[in-house]
This record gives C-alpha cells, sequence and structure tokens, in this order.
C-alpha cells in the first residue's frame, strides 16, 4: 500500500513547480516519501521548495510555522503564477 500511494511514482509527469512540505512526526505520509519525491523532481529540474517542519506531523498546526507555511504558499503562487494584485 506504501509503494502505491508514494508520490514517486508519479514524479515523472510533474512539471509545475512544487512546494514539497512535510512533518517529522507525520505517521500518514512518511517523510522519506517527501524527501524522494523532492530528489526525483530536483532531478527533474522542477522548480520549487522544501520544507521540513520537525514538530509538525500531518498538518502544520503552530501559529509561527502555520503563518510561515501559508507565506511560503503564497509567494510560490505569486512566482509562478502572478500575484493577484498585479491583476487589478
Amino acid at each position: 500500500m506504501w509503494t502505491k500511494q508514494n508520490p514517486l511514482s508519479r514524479a515523472g509527469d510533474l512539471e509545475t513547480p512544487r512546494l514539497v512540505t512535510v512533518g517529522e512526526r507525520d505517521y500518514r505520509v512518511p517523510m522519506n516519501n517527501a524527501i524522494q519525491l523532492w530528489s526525483a523532481l530536483q532531478r527533474m529540474k522542477v522548480p520549487g521548495r522544501l520544507i521540513v517542519f520537525p514538530e509538525e506531523n500531518h498538518w502544520v498546526l503552530r501559529g509561527e510555522n502555520s503563518r510561515f507555511f501559508y507565506n511560503e504558499i503564497h509567494a510560490l503562487l505569486a512566482r509562478w503564477f502572478g500575484s493577484a494584485t498585479s491583476s487589478q
């Protein structure tokens, strides 16, 4: 089941910039799967960013981590897909 759900199995089809995040305490998605996916994306030169949250699990719940996480999402969207304020 882990192999079937491993995102690495579909990495060859990915071209869109990615924000890969993982919590070290995530027991739903093992950290090694996220690292493998990130490594594959890097080898294929897919732009993006990897963020590891040492104290988080599957969800980013701590206030400072949550703010950082959503700022990173906003920055990725603005960089690769245009800023919402630039279209106004």
